[in-house]
């Protein structure tokens, strides 16, 4: 399978995941099917046309995964969710849908869903998403979305192929996240600053250069890690301190019932870039635990080069540090 999106290393002997296949339409079971079975990676037990079928089939084969078209005639994917669960199906669902709106993918989580993929997307996004879901992670497609689903914080990765393909989607990411009336925090060089801060000035947002809003705090990456970095490895004390300002940052200026941090931060993704691997897990693991029971959604971005070649494996360990998954339009 062609692509820049890296996967989950699996011990050959690790058995392949058992997928079930639910879609109306006989051409696109077949050819998700050829897919997923193209490299080998993933076992295709059954195809199902209907919502029926689909619950038989997964209490008769028991599947690993269950991959569910939303726009089903009869039952529909959310319907046919819920009957798999009360049919006693333990199999995570990731959704399959022609529908890429914030709204319809919310409703698909809600519905239970792990996982949300654009069909448009399917080749790129459906083996990442049915990994993540097999790992206990969840898989977005949009940066919006992960906004609706973390509603007391949580700590997510972004995959990317180039910084700049980032910027567009950071941009509505913290324009959503202000409006909502999160303190937001961007940690970021000075080209992706000033590359999201000029998106969300057209937005109407009094950001950056002359301006100040009293939610946008926007800081150095370099700055950030001279600041934080001890020998390679994250100073811990200084890092307390760091999430303590925050904190402060966050009780002081948030709006809204959450009163939400909203972060994006490269720096774990920069020391990766860097070949300090060493560093950037232990900052993941640190913030992690510094982090935990604060309302602080953190967003990381990571260059997809990191994870090819060499450190493909690398790939894993960067997904084991964090609860969800997305990816940037130019992957």
């Amino acid at each position: 399978m062609t692509s820049r999106v890296p996967r989950i290393v699996r011990s050959p002997r690790t058995a392949k995941p058992r997928v079930l296949l639910v879609d109306d339409h006989l051409a696109v079971l077949l050819r998700i099917s050829a897919l997923l079975g193209q490299d080998g990676d993933f076992d295709v037990v059954g195809l199902a046309n209907d919502g029926q079928q689909a619950v038989d089939m997964a209490s008769r084969l028991a599947p690993d995964v269950i991959v569910l078209d939303i726009c089903m005639p009869g039952r529909d994917g959310f319907q046919i969710a819920h009957a798999l669960a009360e049919s006693g199906s333990p199999a995570p669902i990731v959704f399959l849908s022609t529908a890429n709106g914030d709204g319809f993918v919310k409703e698909g989580f809600r519905h239970g869903g792990r996982g949300y993929v654009v069909k448009a997307h399917v080749a790129r996004d459906l083996p990442t998403a049915i990994d993540q879901v097999l790992h206990g992670r969840v898989f977005v497609p949009s940066l919006a979305s992960l906004l609706e689903l973390a509603v007391d914080g949580g700590h997510a990765l972004q995959l990317r192929r180039t910084p700049e393909g980032a910027l567009d989607g950071l941009a509505t990411f913290g324009h959503l996240a202000l409006q909502r009336g999160d303190a937001t925090c961007l940690i970021a060089t000075k080209e992706m600053r000033d590359g999201v801060e000029r998106r969300l000035r057209a937005s109407g947002w009094d950001v950056g250069q002359s301006g100040g809003h009293p939610r946008y705090l926007a800081v150095d990456t370099d700055a950030a890690l001279r600041r934080c970095m001890r020998d390679g490895l994250p100073d811990q004390r200084i890092l307390a301190e760091i999430v303590e300002e925050l904190e402060q940052y966050r009780r002081a200026s948030s709006e809204g019932l959450s009163g939400r941090l909203t972060v994006f931060g490269t720096l774990s993704g920069a020391l990766l870039a860097a070949d300090n691997v060493a560093g950037a897990f232990a900052l993941e693991a640190t913030w992690d635990q510094l982090t935990q029971g604060r309302p602080f959604l953190t967003l990381c971005g990571y260059d997809s080069s990191c994870f090819h070649g060499d450190h493909c494996d690398l790939w894993s360990y960067a997904c084991d540090h964090h609860w969800a998954v997305s990816h940037t339009a130019d992957l």
